[in-house]
Parts: C-alpha cells; structure tokens; sequence
C-alpha cells in the first residue's frame, strides 16, 4: 500500500473553539488550586537537601529528573517553608495549562481543528492530567515540553522559517522533558515520523547540510541528558534499584493494580465507556478504509452502508490520513504495551498512551459524526446538525463538570467520601487496589497539627494512621507508638488506613477525650490525643 505524505497547514489564529478549551481548562487547573495539603509524592518534590548534602548529590539521589526540583528550589525563594501550597503548585498549574494550548495548535497542524478541538478537550478534561496540574510534580512539565518538541519538530517540516530552527528547538524541548523524567522518551516514534517527514520535505538539500543540522541540534539534547543521566545511573542507590524492581514485579506493595479501576477513580461515571467507545470506533473505521476497493464498491449498493464508506473516505483518507494513523497507533503502542505487560505497577504513568489515546478517540468520535450526518442526509431528517452539536455540547458538558465535582469542588471530599453527582455517587475506591492518588481536594490542616505539637515540648515522640512520608515533613519528632506523646487520628487518610489497631492506642483513645481537634461540617477529621509514654501494659500498670 502506498502511503501519503501529508502536508501541514501553516499556524492559524486563536478560535472560539480554542478559547472555550481553554476557559475549561483555566477553571480545572487554577480554581481552589491552594486548598488541599501535600499529596502523593509532592513532598518528595521539595527542595529539601538532608545537612550535609550537596545539592548534585541531592538531585543524582532522585528517582527522576531535576527539573521538579530546580522548579521548587526557585519557589524556595519566595516560600522557604513551602507553607503557601498555592504557590508552589501555580508553576505546574501554568505548565498544565499551556500544554493544552501546544497540544491543540500540534494536532490543529496535522489534523485540522475539529480533531483538535475533540482531542483537546479530551486533555483539558481527563482526570489525570486535571490532577497533574493542581499538583507540584514533574508530570506537567514532561508533557509540555513534549509537546512543544513535537510542535517545533512538525513547523521544521512543514515551514521554511522553522526548517533548521525547529529541529534544534525541537530537541532541546524533548531534552527538558526527558530532564523532567524519562516518560519524555515516549514520544520517539512521532519524532522519527516528523524527522522523516522533514527530509522528505527538504530533499533538495544535500545530505551534508542534514548532517550538521541533526548533529548540532543533537548536541543540544544528548549533551545536558548525559551530563544528568550518565552519573545518575552510576549513582544508583541500592534503594532506587529495588523501588523500580518492586514496581516491575509489584512487590512493593501487596495490592492489586489495575489500570482501568485507577481511570475510573479519576473518572468515575461512563467517562471510560465513552474513551472504549470512540476509541473502538476509530479502529473499526480504520478497518473499513484499509477494505479493498471492490469490496467498498459492493458495499456501496446498499445506500445506507454507501454513507459508512463515504464517511470513513472523508475521515481516514482526505482529513487523517492513514500514514498517521499508524503513527498514531504505533505511539499509543509503544507505552501501552511497556506499562501494561512489562510492569507490574504502572500507576498514573499510563498518561504517556492516554496522550495519542485522545487523538484517536476524537477520530473516533469525528467518523461517527459523518456517518451520523450522512444517515439523517440520506433520510432527510432535518436539522441534523444542531443535533449534532447539542449531543457533543451535552458530552464535553458532562465530562467538564465531573472533573470539577471530582478536583475543583470541596463540598465533599472525593475519594475520601461518597459525593453525589446529578442522578450518580462518586463511590469512594476500594483500598485492594495499588491506588496513586493526588490532585484531589484534602485538607487536614497538617500545618495546624504541626503548630499544636510544636507548642507542647513535653513529649519527644508521636504516633499516626497516616503515611509517614507526610507526617514527618510536618512533626520534627521520632515516630514510635510506645514512646508516644501524642497520637494523630486522621479520619479518611491518605494511607487509607481508617480503623486504629494498636492496642495501647484503641485502649487511650476509648478513654479519653482528644486534647485538639480539626472539624468540618460537624465531622472530626482531626483528633489528637496526648498519651503517657509506654507500651499498654506499663501504662496499665501505672493507673491509666
């Protein structure tokens, strides 16, 4: 089969599609962005360097690149405490925000702006990429800078201004998102695709003025990765080589892990049904434009199968293209198959398919809008337009508005609690699953708890049912039941560990009340109580 070379529009103006994408987005990613305490992995995105050590040696000690770091280290200026979660998260906020722009300006270049308006508003509204942005880790910055490096890389093929320029831009913006973390080396088949295209495009240059280009701009991202990657490996702790092990095999942690029941915590109401759909749609369309002509031809007989084929020619052939449809399959391949049958914990790094995923579902979605208009064409029924629109304004409403119930809204604090939505609840997750979870609204007041212990030097140790990577960043005190001091209860906390089970604990807790406590809508989120140091029986021993 002879595949075509598809030539690229030149940039066009801002849209009314555009600038309603990207209200959405705006009120995804900034609204209430400063309520919720740290989550997931953030405070492991501080700058925060143990005394003693260099800040090389902090950054080569890193499961990941430096650029979250440097990112916080420059908020370390205006915020040395980081107490202000607003600010230190509005970097990434921005990063998340722009990259639906360059997301929707790439796909506009290669696939006009119906699909990147649907493939947009796919990103704006997803819940992984919601949560991405309302937090201060890496995500948000590999796929800008991924995107970026795609869209100088296509202008390079597609412009004569861009023709050199885009490529060293374009490899210098992969460079960053693969400083970022590595999940930037995913975009590398589209990069050879755009490569490829950008010889085919400039085929009357010799080939030494494409050798210089490629090794100078080579230079620009092979030179700062391995003055990183290449003592970041030699660095490799023994505890990083056994965290990435664990997540291949899952034995770091005794859950279940299950991609799709993750999305649909992210996404808990018929959006993944949606995705399945259109993304099956786009696969079954392909399947009819790669049929034989003669069997298309038979096909077409029958009037109503006519508009089928009809419309998957104007879809895959005169708006797509096949070449990068296969492209586009090959890039949501690779990361799938790597995530999906190589590790054992992909968590929310399934992000990196979700990407081409959208661009697919929205061709998806764009075949069956033909076929739909040449149905109600074919059987005259009128305004088959308008039902058109007000079908895709009702879907992308209701997808908008379940990401802000689930990340924007507080009135409840989904998934930590039950919320309702029109006629559905939002059921809070099952604890047997390997749950990533950040980006949600959560507020405990961890700075509060903090201010409380630290007015009280009468106890030198302390106790919680929460995670200890957030409860040390707040308590400067040694973490041993039996020597506490004060036990932390923390209603629906972050490790999920609800129930207490420590005996000495259910035993104090049962008699005596709490001596602070944080509450909201008459609830207790917050008890803390002061207990005497010991295990339970030298505390029963001595009259308590």
């Amino acid at each position: 089969m002879q595949l075509e070379v598809f030539k690229i529009g030149k940039p066009k103006n801002v849209d009314l599609g555009m600038l309603s994408i990207l209200f959405v987005a705006f009120i995804l990613r900034f609204i209430n962005l400063g309520y919720s305490d740290f989550q997931g992995d953030e405070i492991k995105a501080l700058f925060l360097t143990p005394q003693g050590v260099s800040i090389g040696e902090f950054l080569l000690s890193q499961r990941k690149g430096p650029v979250q770091f440097l990112i916080t280290f420059l908020i370390k200026f205006m915020d040395p405490y980081y107490t202000n979660q607003f600010l230190l998260r509005l970097p990434f906020a921005v990063a998340g925000f722009l990259s639906v722009y360059v997301f929707y300006k790439l796909i506009d270049l290669h696939f006009g702006k119906k699909i990147a308006c649907y493939s947009s508003i796919f990103l704006a509204t997803n819940g992984f990429f919601v949560a991405f942005s309302r937090i201060a880790q890496y995500q948000s910055f590999v796929i800008l800078f991924g995107f970026m490096a795609l869209y100088y890389l296509s202008l390079a093929a597609s412009s004569e201004r861009y023709k050199v320029r885009g490529i060293y831009l374009g490899f210098v913006c992969w460079a960053v998102s693969i400083l970022s973390h590595y999940d930037g080396v995913f975009i590398f088949p589209v990069v050879l695709y755009l490569l490829y295209l950008w010889r085919i495009k400039n085929a009357s240059q010799p080939n030494r003025w494409f050798f210089k280009t490629l090794t100078g701009a080579g230079v620009g991202l092979v030179l700062p990765l391995a003055a990183f990657y290449i003592p970041f490996v030699l660095y490799i702790s023994k505890e990083t080589l056994s965290y990435w092990t664990g997540r291949l095999t899952g034995e770091v942690s005794d859950k279940l892990s299950g991609s799709y029941y993750l999305f649909t915590v992210y996404q808990p109401i018929y959006v993944i049904h949606v995705y399945l759909l259109l993304f099956s749609a786009s696969l079954l369309g392909l399947l009819v434009a790669l049929m034989p002509t003669v069997l298309k031809k038979a096909l077409a007989r029958v009037k109503p199968i006519k508009t089928v084929v009809i419309a998957t020619e104007e879809v895959y052939k005169e708006q797509i293209g096949l070449q990068k449809f296969f492209v586009l399959l090959f890039w949501f391949c690779i990361p799938f198959l790597f995530w999906e049958l190589v590790v054992y914990i992909p968590g929310t790094h399934i992000y990196t398919y979700l990407i081409s995923a959208f661009v697919l579902v929205a061709i998806g979605l764009s075949w069956i809008e033909e076929i739909f208009l040449g149905l109600t064409r074919f059987f005259r029924v009128f305004n088959s337009r308008l039902m058109v629109n007000a079908l895709l304004v009702m879907l992308f409403t209701f997808i908008s508005i379940q990401s802000y119930m689930v990340f924007v809204d507080h009135f409840k604090e989904y998934p930590w609690q039950e919320e309702k939505f029109f006629l559905w609840t939002f059921p809070m997750p099952t604890p047997i699953y390997h749950l990533s979870m950040f980006g949600f609204p959560y507020f405990r007041d961890w700075e509060g708890i903090s201010n409380y212990i630290s007015s009280h030097s009468a106890a030198t140790a302390y106790s919680t049912n929460e995670r200890k990577s957030i409860s040390r960043h707040y308590i400067a005190l040694e973490k041993d039941t039996d020597l506490a001091g004060f036990y932390v209860y923390i209603r629906h906390p972050q490790s999920f560990t609800n129930e207490i089970t420590n005996e000495k604990v259910l035993y104090w807790t049962s008699k005596q009340p709490p001596v602070y406590t944080m509450s909201k809508g008459g609830t207790d989120l917050v008890n803390i109580y002061l207990m005497p140091g010991g295990t339970l029986a030298e505390i029963k021993s001595r009259g308590f």
